[in-house]
């Protein structure tokens, strides 16, 4: 098994060291305690636990009972988006952008050609495709 099959079964296939890990990458650094506060676990001992699982793998390194990223890996549901300073931004919302700019351009036209309502009208299904499946995109991702 390589190490990809062992990231996807170890942290995309653990519905909390998941969330610990999403979590992780969006505070850039945080303690155990801070973690059991923000996913609402158990107790903070659980947190640990995912916490220390995450290090065990490479993902997270622990400095002085703060934990911070080692390696930004997507996994899972992760693989649909980019990263963007704290956000999740879904792959489908740059396509959206695209369409939706493409829809603009052929609109703008319009009025000298009737021939690029058409493509206008296209741009602008795909769009709203696109948009749609951003949304659907960000039930994937955990709390």
């Amino acid at each position: 098994m390589n190490e990809e099959d062992t990231l996807e079964r170890d942290v995309a296939g653990q519905y909390n060291t998941f969330r610990v890990y999403v979590y992780m990458m969006r505070a850039k650094e945080a303690t155990a305690r801070d973690v059991y506060r923000a996913l609402g676990m158990s107790s903070p001992s659980l947190a640990l636990l995912h916490l220390d699982k995450l290090v065990g793998l490479g993902l997270l390194e622990k400095k002085y009972g703060d934990y911070h990223i080692a390696s930004k890996r997507r996994v899972g549901a992760l693989r649909f988006f980019y990263l963007v300073g704290r956000w999740f931004v879904p792959r489908p919302l740059f396509y959206s952008l695209f369409f939706a700019s493409m829809t603009v351009v052929f609109l703008a036209l319009t009025p000298r050609s009737e021939s690029y309502l058409i493509p206008a009208v296209v741009s602008l299904l795909s769009a709203l495709v696109n948009i749609y499946e951003a949304l659907c995109f960000y039930r994937l991702l955990p709390g």
